[in-house]
């Protein structure tokens, strides 16, 4: 569905994008994260067609973007920071204006706009001026218009930003159901690492050159994993056992409970048990878990 290759943008002395490269297929949660000024906004721009890149490939629906600018953009919604809608109109009539850029015929227009204010609960004030609108609301009322022409590949820069977690909630459950019941490619760009952990097929870590691009399951593969370790009491006279098998910055410390990172935790995990028995302490509890995305980004973009 999307295929970019070496793609390169330069801002005057500033290479705002550097040679990146990836696919996407149809029907993917692409999540694309990386810190403020990575180069995700400006990635985004140029797969929408709103900016030229300095060079490289972009390839949507098997069309060459900057060939094809207007089918490309008839196929994509898109979700900015700032919702950008008009003020002093009503909600209804802000999605009817925004639905008379595509072709389509007033009764799929009406339908949509009625399917879309309902699922974001926003239907009982379709009537009321957009300026009376909460920072939530707008943001619901953005996103509904990025899929009134039911696109193909929906672009989201921070969809939940904003929004009060009951809000977020339905925003998060609404992309699942995107991506369990149609053909729509989400491309994902967020700051809430457990929102793209829960919801990604593929993470790719960017910042101005990709990092990593690959699946949740085979970046935590590579990642180790933390074991949780709870004591009956005072488990900081153990530390110096903790710190034979992984780095001092790795291991974490709260009343009696140890999380510790283990690279091999399969071998390592039977060897700290031996040595605590041995040094006599009195375990609780014991437990092998998986790296969340959060420590994965952290220690990939640190260095």
């Amino acid at each position: 569905m999307i295929h970019v290759e070496n793609l390169t943008k330069i801002f005057g002395s500033i290479k705002a994008v550097d040679n990146i490269s990836f696919d996407i297929s149809k029907g993917q949660v692409f999540s694309f994260l990386g810190p403020n000024g990575a180069g995700k906004t400006t990635t985004i721009r140029m797969l929408a067609t709103l900016i030229k890149p300095t060079s490289g490939t972009i390839i949507i629906d098997d069309k060459d973007s900057f060939q094809n600018p207007e089918h490309i953009r008839s196929i994509l919604g898109i979700l900015t920071e700032t919702p950008g809608m008009y003020e002093k109109i009503s909600a209804y009539e802000n999605l009817e204006f925004f639905s008379s850029f595509y072709d389509r015929d007033k009764i799929a227009i009406k339908t949509s706009i009625e399917k879309y204010l309902k699922i974001f609960d926003l239907w009982d004030r379709r009537n009321w001026p957009v300026k009376t609108y909460s920072k939530g609301m707008k943001q619901k009322l953005a996103l509904a218009r990025a899929l009134l022409h039911e696109p193909k590949i929906l672009f989201l820069d921070e969809p939940t930003a904003g929004l009060d977690p009951e809000s977020a909630f339905m925003v998060r459950k609404f992309i699942e159901t995107l991506k369990k019941d149609s053909c729509t490619t989400v491309f994902l760009c967020t700051h809430n690492l457990e929102e793209a952990q829960n919801l990604s097929d593929i993470v790719c870590i960017i910042k101005h050159r990709i990092i990593t691009i690959s699946t949740l399951d085979e970046l935590q593969k590579n990642s180790g994993a933390n074991t949780e370790i709870i004591f009956k009491n005072n488990p900081e006279k153990y530390k110096d056992i903790f710190e034979q098998f992984s780095e001092k910055n790795s291991i974490k410390i709260t009343d009696n409970r140890v999380i510790v990172n283990i690279s091999d935790p399969k071998k390592t995990n039977p060897e700290i048990i031996k040595k605590l028995s041995d040094a006599g302490a009195e375990i609780i509890y014991f437990n092998s878990l998986k790296a969340n995305l959060e420590q994965i980004y952290l220690d990939m973009i640190k260095n």
